[in-house]
């Protein structure tokens, strides 16, 4: 009888378990997202969902170091909150992040804060790239 009410108790506890974590992915299919890796942010693109694990492509680096991430590894683009006042996105010195030039989204680093825009270095650019993007421009 004992062996039947752990084997209830247990198969509840599975039960309730996974109704309590349907539909709450920690990311979705095609998202932008921020992963971490050995101390820094990187952009990519979440490919396959699994559970709350999210498999991940590194934007702008081959497919070889594509991996699967779970949520503690893992922030929205850009990373941050909308801040209160204007709702822009508060970025600061060393995120990563993407960044539109021609129509095109491009992996960089913010180098610098300013008021409602970020300086920014473009990965794998000579510093005469960096610029300074507004709102529309970065995530």
């Amino acid at each position: 009888m004992k062996k039947a009410i752990v084997y209830i108790v247990g198969l509840l506890l599975l039960v309730s378990f996974s109704w309590s974590t349907a539909g709450h992915a920690a990311c979705k299919v095609g998202e932008k997202t921020q992963v971490l890796w050995k101390s820094s942010w990187y952009p990519a693109t979440v490919k396959k969902v699994k559970g709350n694990e999210c498999f991940v492509h590194y934007d702008g680096y081959d497919n070889k170091w594509d991996e699967w991430v779970g949520p503690d590894r893992m922030k929205t683009a850009g990373g941050k909150e909308q801040a209160a006042a204007g709702g822009e996105q508060g970025y600061k010195k060393g995120d990563a992040v993407q960044v539109n030039w021609k129509g095109q989204w491009w992996p960089a680093q913010v180098i610098a804060v300013g008021k409602g825009k970020w300086k920014v270095h473009y990965d794998g650019y000579e510093s005469s790239w960096d610029e300074w993007v507004e709102p529309d421009r970065i995530k």
